[in-house]
């Protein structure tokens, strides 16, 4: 049988109750990146998931399979993969349409073509706190206002 298209076996991403800490599910290969990244969530109160890679990421889930909030991923990941395809397959492990955001020093018109078909906004590195708070920020209000 020909495969679904992904926006038809997604659903929206489960709405976020007033007073509940945002659950972010970071993936970075690199421990020391991660563990930055995890301090300053942290630092905003935010509830993480801190991930090696895909395989890591997929064994944090919970029996319910209730999807994290938001996706932070690096595109440059161990063993072949990358972070759009750890957002694609998260996607459809979750089948939620979860926020998702890419983290990546790579400036490349063929990484910008593969983020923007999934609607996948890139923040380049070095990583500016203020712009990632702001994307987080904007991210979850065009979900609650979606809803």
């Amino acid at each position: 049988a020909p495969a679904l298209p992904l926006a038809a076996v997604l659903e929206p991403a489960r709405p976020l109750p007033a007073g509940e800490r945002l659950t972010v599910l970071c993936i970075d290969n690199e421990p020391s990146a991660l563990d930055g990244l995890t301090a300053l969530l942290e630092g905003w109160s935010y509830r993480i998931l801190p991930a090696s890679g895909l395989a890591a990421a997929l064994a944090l889930d919970s029996p319910a399979l209730v999807p994290p909030d938001l996706l932070v991923v690096d595109y440059h990941l161990d063993s072949g993969e990358d972070g759009i395809a750890s957002v694609a397959a998260l996607r459809r492990h979750y089948r939620a349409e979860v926020p998702a955001i890419l983290i990546t020093a790579d400036r490349s018109e063929y990484l910008a073509a593969r983020a923007q078909a999934l609607a996948l906004p890139v923040l380049r590195k070095p990583l500016k706190p203020a712009a990632l708070r702001a994307l987080i920020m904007r991210l979850i209000a065009a979900r609650q206002a979606a809803e």
